[in-house]
């Protein structure tokens, strides 16, 4: 496969495998997140759901024919549906909750702060504490520690106020307050109160408070909230309800007081009226001496009964109208119009009706919105327009009404040409009886509505039935520990996971042979492990991973040379990008396992700048440089036999010349080369790094075989085209690479060590655990 073939394609083992390395890490990460994660489920206070479920009743009986089904001509008031919209915005609004929080006295909180995790005590304090001060800005905590007997030590939102009594008042920039002893305290208590603004706590419970339809075709309501004290979240939402259903009964008898108010009024004036009438009576009679005059007529009258009973009927109706238009014209922009009095005008009634239930939409708006909001103003027009059209009708009515009257009158005097011949007294008699009837049956008539309204507002209905209370619950719905546990595992798979591929993304080192397989087309040898003996060379009965990946490198690299003759020297240069990659080391143990297999075997330092086989063998300090520049000495006389070997003998660089480059170009070498091949079977080269100088480049026509060493961590993947650019030129003969210090324990490569007896070192138990070095 091509090198620009290997870019596109994805090795998945091969990048599982850079994961799986560092499994330990992931062991650990994982372990410590559900640690943390256990920690957290511990310390967070868990929060409860409480919910209550009610049924909005779907007609609100503003009649009291609808109240009371009995009293079948107290007239039609028309009913309305409710709209469950606004209900629910009356259960949020703000003077409801504020009101239902006075009721169970909330803004004042009472924690036990001894434990890890604050516990709050409601209904459960020993302590209750009288705050004077209800225009507080901002939440004041009262901390109360050292508790012994009566006395304790008392700070406030952290700064020390001093020693305080149980009992006795304290005073504070804050406000003053008393803290009295309900039950006992231990001395490790150390307790604490928050109290709250409560217009700040309103808000804060409307933001908490759900309040939603069940379903969009029932009027079943569904409030909740979520509290982390499930005891104070049930009482809250059952005295919520209870105070909606308060308002509710308040609205209800607004309109049933108003009308009483109005006929008590009316009934007082009318009794009146009718005492005047009867005393005219009583004087009439005694001025005239009359005791009967009925008796004496009635066998006459008798045919004017049903006469006289419409004019009376109709008079009732003319005074009830005149009434009601004079209350409609003096009454206030907000006074409500009395209903059920018009028995004989259902349009009119029906405009009171909508004129009623506009008074009571726009008042319960103006506790939350001012006289310039826009539904406000339009429910003050609505309102005037329909008070205008119920004066019209009234009018419309009282004509009508006239009419008759007048139509009346005429049969009257119709009647009194009739009556010529009854007795003056007699004619005056009816006028004043009529009046009085007229008064006694309007007085009846507003006892009958006064005692109907009264009815009424002993049977006010509740606006919402509840179906489920609120009660408390156990089961906690945050934190979620499953959902916690799960987002920890998750989260300690992730972190490790992020941080090796940041890492690996960041870090573009040659690592493991894949990163140079991936990355070149070059033939490779082999990688060696990281040496315990990496500054000397290797025993020679040595079993380490190390040195069977030398023994391996041998093996590929006769594979490599397979072309040459059996009994022909071969002769084989190592190289690297920069110096510090182990060539050294590579070489000299490479040598020294060819020397075993019964070959004859010279190492060469020709790496003139920099020698190192000073570091790995006992050597001649004078060399090839020395050979070269001088001309009375044999080449042998600088070669050495290794100690511990029969066939290893190494002949060094020499004396570091001032002139490297012109001591490699010599003829030298070639005499050098020469001389030597005829007398070894290998000859392993030390030769100079490629990026920093040509020295390498000047001689490898010498070479059978470059082995190309890189050091794993040591140089950047980008510098792998020095050695591909070689490669592709054909500058270096047969060039291969061996990976130098690799770390076969993180799973790359196929790993070394499997000799018997091989001894390795002994780690802390921690870097065991966590696969480090």
């Amino acid at each position: 496969m091509m090198l620009e073939d290997k870019e596109n394609v994805i090795n998945i083992k091969e990048e599982l495998f850079k994961y799986l390395a560092h499994w330990r890490w992931f062991v650990l990460s994982v372990f410590v997140s559900l640690i943390c994660a256990f920690v957290y489920l511990k310390v967070t206070p868990k929060s409860y759901s409480v919910s209550t479920k009610i049924l909005i009743k779907d007609e609100k009986s503003n009649d009291l024919a609808n109240q009371l089904s009995a009293f079948s001509e107290a007239g039609l008031l028309g009913n309305s549906k409710n709209n469950i919209e606004n209900e629910v915005e009356i259960l949020k609004s703000r003077t409801l909750i504020l009101n239902t929080l006075d009721s169970l006295n909330l803004n004042i909180q009472y924690l036990d702060v001894s434990e890890v995790t604050e516990v709050d005590l409601y209904k459960k304090s020993p302590i209750n504490v009288l705050w004077n001060n209800e225009n507080i800005q901002n939440v004041v905590s009262i901390e109360l520690t050292n508790i012994e007997g009566n006395n304790f030590h008392v700070s406030i939102n952290g700064n020390d106020i001093g020693n305080g009594s149980f009992g006795k008042n304290i005073n504070t920039e804050h406000g003053s307050f008393i803290i009295k002893k309900t039950g006992s305290i231990n001395k490790s208590n150390e307790l604490k109160i928050n109290i709250f603004p409560k217009i700040q706590l309103a808000e804060s419970y409307r933001g908490a408070v759900n309040v939603a339809p069940a379903s969009k075709t029932s009027s079943v309501i569904d409030v909740s909230i979520i509290d982390k004290t499930p005891e104070k979240a049930a009482d809250f939402l059952n005295t919520l309800v209870y105070n909606y259903n308060l308002g509710g009964i308040k609205d209800k008898r607004f309109i049933s007081e108003n009308t009483a108010n109005f006929i008590s009024e009316r009934l007082n004036l009318i009794a009146t009226e009718l005492g005047d009438v009867e005393s005219q009576v009583e004087g009439y009679k005694n001025n005239n001496n009359l005791s009967d005059i009925e008796t004496e007529v009635k066998l006459y009258l008798d045919n004017l009964s049903s006469f006289e009973k419409s004019v009376l009927e109709n008079e009732t109706k003319i005074n009830v109208v005149n009434s009601l238009i004079q209350h409609v014209s003096r009454a206030k922009q907000d006074e409500l119009v009395p209903g059920g009095l018009l028995t004989d005008d259902a349009g009119s009634e029906s405009i009171i009706q909508e004129i009623n239930q506009l008074i009571l939409e726009k008042q319960k708006r103006a506790v939350n919105a001012t006289s310039e909001n826009p539904a406000y103003i339009l429910l003050e027009d609505q309102i005037r327009s329909l008070k205008s059209n119920l004066s019209a009708s009234l009018r419309r009515n009282l004509s009508s009404l006239q009419i008759v009257k007048n139509d009346y009158k005429r049969q009257e005097n119709e009647m009194q040409a009739k009556l010529s011949q009854v007795p003056r007294q007699e004619r005056e008699f009816r006028i004043i009886d009529r009046q009085q009837k007229v008064k006694e049956a309007l007085y009846l008539f507003l006892l009958q509505k006064r005692e109907e309204t009264n009815i009424t507002l002993a049977a006010t209905d509740l606006n919402a039935k509840v179906i489920d209370k609120a009660i408390v619950t156990n089961k906690p719905v945050a934190p979620k520990s499953m959902i916690i546990l799960l987002a920890a595992l998750i989260l300690g798979a992730i972190i490790p996971f992020i941080v090796i591929y940041v890492r690996n993304l960041i870090d573009t080192k040659v690592k493991n042979r894949f990163d140079i397989t991936d990355n070149s087309d070059i033939p490779f040898l082999g990688d060696i492990p990281t040496s315990e003996t990496s500054d000397k060379l290797m025993e020679v009965s040595s079993r380490s991973s190390a040195a069977e990946a030398i023994r391996i490198v041998r093996t590929n690299l006769d594979f490599i040379l397979s072309e040459k003759a059996e009994d022909e020297c071969k002769v084989i240069f190592l190289t690297s990008t920069i110096s510090g990659e182990g060539k050294t080391f590579v070489s000299s143990n490479l040598a020294a396992t060819f020397s075993l297999s019964g070959k004859k075997v010279l190492l060469v330092g020709l790496d003139l700048r920099n020698p190192k086989l000073y570091e790995y063998l006992k050597i001649n300090p004078l060399g090839i440089s020395n050979f070269v520049t001088s001309n009375n000495k044999s080449l042998n006389d600088y070669i050495l036999k290794v100690e511990g070997y029969e066939n290893f003998d190494v002949l060094s660089s020499g004396s570091i010349p001032p002139n490297p480059t012109e001591i490699l170009m010599s003829k030298k070498i070639k005499e050098v080369f020469e001389t030597l091949k005829s007398q070894y079977d290998y000859i392993i080269v030390d030769t100079a790094p490629v990026s920093l100088v040509t020295d390498t480049l000047l001689i490898s026509k010498y070479a059978d075989a470059t082995i190309y060493v890189v050091r794993a961590n040591k140089i950047d993947k980008e510098m792998l085209r020095i050695p591909n650019e070689l490669y592709r030129d054909k500058k270096l003969n047969k060039l291969t690479f061996v990976l130098n210090d690799s770390d076969v324990t993180k799973g790359y490569g196929y790993g070394y060590g499997y000799g018997y007896g091989a001894k390795t070192e002994e780690k802390p138990f921690w870097k065991k655990i966590l696969g480090l070095k």
